[in-house]
Order: C-alpha cells, then sequence, then structure tokens
C-alpha cells in the first residue's frame, strides 16, 4: 500500500494557471497528467500530482477550504516524514506562502485514493494499537 503526502492550496485560479504559477515558484515546468488531468511537478525522483481533490472536511481539518491538492506516493519502505516528497511539498509550501501569500496545509499520510468508494478513498485500516481487530485471511475475523 502506498501513502501520500498531501499539499492542499488554496487558489481561486483555473488550475493550468495555478500549474504554471507552481512550476515557475520551483523552477521546473509542469507536465499535463491525461490520467487524472491534472498536472505532475517533478524534482528528480519525486513527481506530484496538481489537481482538484475529492476530500470533504474531517474534524480539524477543513479541506473543503482549500480548492487543490498537490500530491505525491511514498511507498511503506521509508519514512513518511523523511521522505523526499515530504521535503519537496514542504519547499512548495515555504515558496506558496512567501511568494503568493496563499494559504496551504501540508498533511501526511492519508488514506490514499487507491481503491473505489463515493470519493475514491482506501478502507480505513487499523493500526496496531487500534482498539478495531485487524482482518484475518479470507476476511473473516
Amino acid at each position: 500500500m502506498s501513502r501520500s503526502v498531501d499539499l492542499f492550496i488554496d487558489a481561486a485560479q483555473p488550475i493550468d494557471d495555478m500549474a504554471a504559477t507552481l512550476g515557475d515558484l520551483m523552477g521546473s515546468a509542469p507536465v499535463k497528467d491525461p490520467e487524472s488531468c491534472g498536472w505532475v511537478l517533478s524534482e528528480g525522483e519525486v513527481h506530484a500530482t496538481l489537481a482538484e481533490h475529492p476530500f470533504v472536511d474531517d474534524g480539524d481539518l477543513p479541506f473543503a477550504h482549500f480548492k487543490y491538492a498537490l500530491s505525491a506516493r511514498v511507498s511503506d519502505v521509508a519514512r513518511l516524514q523523511d521522505s523526499p516528497a515530504a521535503a519537496y511539498l514542504r519547499r512548495v509550501a515555504d515558496r506558496i506562502q512567501r511568494g503568493l501569500g496563499l494559504p496551504v496545509l501540508l498533511v501526511l499520510d492519508l488514506q490514499y485514493r487507491d481503491q473505489g468508494g463515493p470519493a475514491g478513498a482506501a478502507p480505513r485500516t487499523p493500526t496496531p494499537d487500534s482498539p478495531e481487530p485487524a482482518p484475518t485471511a479470507g476476511g473473516v475475523q
């Protein structure tokens, strides 16, 4: 299962303009992604996709306030907070805030949109210290 680092961006401009602005801020040309209808920004091995996001507010996380998410996947091998993707999105967030004055929200480890569902969210996986029992083989508990 992959995890994600997501930078939520509150911007009124159209996505094509936002992608061009981010490309200018980061010194790299964004590439149109025909699969997601978004834009990919890259730095080294990090590839982050800018798109309108499907998330709804979740407790204290006001996702509906933000139009876009710049999202990068991270494998289970790396510590998420130490990953190149997290470092890159921290730099993007800093440049957006300093250069554009736009509100941003950096979120580590949302359930990534790998599986179906109304918003495309993956089902919740209990953590080892969660009181919920983990599913066993065949889905029987």
